[in-house]
């Protein structure tokens, strides 16, 4: 099986029809501006967000309407939509791997986007994305240019790590079964405990973690695994490769948004990515915010955390207890 099976598609449907109707017009210069500031934070400001992440090494195609403008090396090609619907993903083409995102106006009018990991499209697995249903602001469309560049990067940083964690999660029906029993209040109550530890550790950011309350976060995390293993009939192992896949994959996401954020020194929008850890929330959504979490705890112990993830075969937490133990 080809490893890229394995590679998620962030797959963006239209909640509205009319959307895929709109203007045949060229790209609308303010999707330029966006795109050229995006860029400009590679000149020094990269360290800030995510080592090596540069946008402007990738084809970014943005698309409005029936047409798709492809920005790269200084200039703008049209050509048709490389997919069948508007996406905000990282897709990998024979020609190298490609940015897709909507134009911002038609980002604006979607209000949220629809995700899924699955080596194609029609096997996606839907779930919600955080945009609110309102406009997005200049700064969260270059946070989610970023985004999108993150997974670009991890298509060819990461691909081992990825197809290993997707192997051990081959059933199809874990998601399901997982969701399923989220219902459990005892679950509930457990998943508002970790979440309420979780952002009472990251949320002090001029301090180091405190070891016992991270070790005290790790035993909670794992007696919610073993409860919804022994409760939903899943192998403990499937459950942990499923949470460890996507914490690596959005949850670093998730993160390089929260830093660019401060890159573009927006601390109203980078104090909504903290405040997000406060909530409680179900489904793969919840992964993306601890794997988002964990990453800003590295940020404080270890600066060596992201080339340690890149070279080693540890998953997120497992690289947090890691270092959380040798300090």
């Amino acid at each position: 099986m080809k490893a890229f099976k394995f590679v998620y598609l962030l797959i963006g449907v239209l909640l509205a029809a009319s959307a895929l109707l709109t203007s045949m017009r060229g790209l609308p210069e303010e999707d330029r501006e966006l795109y050229e500031k995006a860029c400009m934070l590679e000149n020094g400001r990269l360290e800030q967000i995510w080592p090596g992440l540069y946008i402007s090494h990738y084809p970014v195609a943005i698309r409005k309407g029936n047409a798709e403008y492809v920005i790269f090396n200084g200039e703008i090609k049209k050509r048709k939509p490389i997919l069948p619907v508007v996406a905000c993903t990282a897709y990998p083409s024979e020609d190298g791997v490609y940015i897709l995102v909507p134009a911002k106006s038609v980002m604006d009018s979607l209000g949220q986007i629809i995700e899924g990991f699955s080596g194609s499209f029609e096997d996606a697995l839907i779930s919600q994305f955080s945009i609110n249903n309102k406009k997005i602001t200049d700064n969260q469309y270059i946070s989610v240019l970023y985004h999108e560049a993150m997974h670009a990067l991890q298509l060819s940083w990461w691909e081992e790590k990825i197809t290993a964690l997707a192997e051990g999660i081959a059933d199809a029906e874990v998601e399901a079964k997982m969701a399923e029993t989220e219902s459990d209040p005892e679950i509930q109550a457990m998943y508002e405990e970790q979440v309420e530890l979780l952002y009472d550790l990251v949320v002090p950011e001029d301090s180091i973690p405190d070891a016992g309350a991270v070790r005290e976060y790790f035993r909670i995390r794992t007696d919610i695994q073993d409860m919804l293993s022994t409760k939903a009939g899943i192998d403990a192992n499937a459950i942990k490769s499923y949470i460890d896949l996507y914490e690596l994959l959005e949850g670093t996401a998730r993160y390089v948004e929260a830093r660019t954020a401060l890159a573009l020194s927006d601390e109203e929008l980078y104090g909504q990515y903290l405040l997000s850890l406060k909530e409680t929330v179900y489904g793969r959504e919840k992964y993306y915010r601890s794997g988002m979490g964990i990453c800003m705890l590295l940020d404080r112990l270890d600066p060596n955390w992201k080339q340690y993830l890149s070279e080693g075969s540890l998953s997120l937490a497992e690289l947090l207890e890691n270092v959380v133990e040798d300090s």
